[in-house]
């Protein structure tokens, strides 16, 4: 490729404004939350093979995966790349995130490096109990 690919399942925002400015297109975006504090973006686009997303990581990815600390400011950042799409929420862990190709196996909820991901309980889907059934 042309050097667009050096993080691997990774983009750095140097890498989409690249892309954008050569006729690239962003083709999907979703955000996982990990937390009430701690956003993550994952995008698509027209310019890797394959329909995989890719997490967004600070430059040359040195401090990791690049994170929001509100919802807002995750939003306006994929906006600012021309996505007009929708673009989900998701709470880490959710199951749903299985079905992209790409998702980081901590956002996945797995074991990472031997230690259990940690979901912020707070973010997940109430837990329902026979009582709450019945009322219904």
């Amino acid at each position: 490729m042309d050097g667009r690919d050096r993080l691997g399942n990774a983009f750095e925002e140097a890498d989409l404004r690249t892309a954008l400015k050569d006729g690239g297109q962003v083709l999907g975006a979703f955000i996982v939350a990990r937390s009430e504090e701690e956003f993550v973006i994952y995008l698509r686009s027209n310019w890797i093979q394959g329909r995989g997303f890719r997490i967004i990581r600070t430059w040359r990815g040195l401090s990791g995966d690049r994170s929001f600390k509100n919802l807002q400011s995750a939003w306006f950042f994929i906006r600012k790349f021309n996505f007009l799409g929708r673009v989900t929420i998701y709470p880490a862990g959710d199951p749903e995130l299985r079905q992209f190709v790409g998702v980081s196996p901590c956002d996945l909820g797995e074991v990472v490096n031997g230690v259990p991901a940690v979901v912020d309980s707070d973010l997940s889907a109430p837990a329902t109990t026979p009582a709450d059934s019945k009322a219904k």
